[in-house]
């Protein structure tokens, strides 16, 4: 089984739901951005579907979704989203 970041988010938008392996590969997934945050340039951008369907702004990135679909099913004390959307505006990622 292949997974893609990409299409486990559109998963959960049209089903609510994931498994613990796909959480946990999103999770990774996530972590790699915090971790190289510094490195990164540019983000690949969702549809507007995918992101006014996580309650996200149009233009949001595919990594800030999967931080969106993380929230909704594993919530943290600090929200992913706005640790990610912090990063995103210290470091001037287009």
């Amino acid at each position: 089984m292949t997974l893609e970041l990409t299409d486990l988010v559109k998963d959960f938008v049209a089903t609510q739901l994931l498994s613990k392996v796909e959480l946990d590969f999103l999770e990774a997934e996530l972590w790699d951005t915090f971790q190289h945050i510094r490195e990164i340039t540019t983000l690949s951008i969702a549809p507007s579907n995918i992101s006014e369907s996580l309650n996200l702004e149009n233009g949001a990135s595919w990594s800030l979704c999967c931080a969106a679909v993380l929230d909704a099913t594993r919530p943290l004390d600090e929200p992913r989203v706005n640790k990610l959307s912090n990063l995103i505006k210290e470091y001037s990622i287009k």
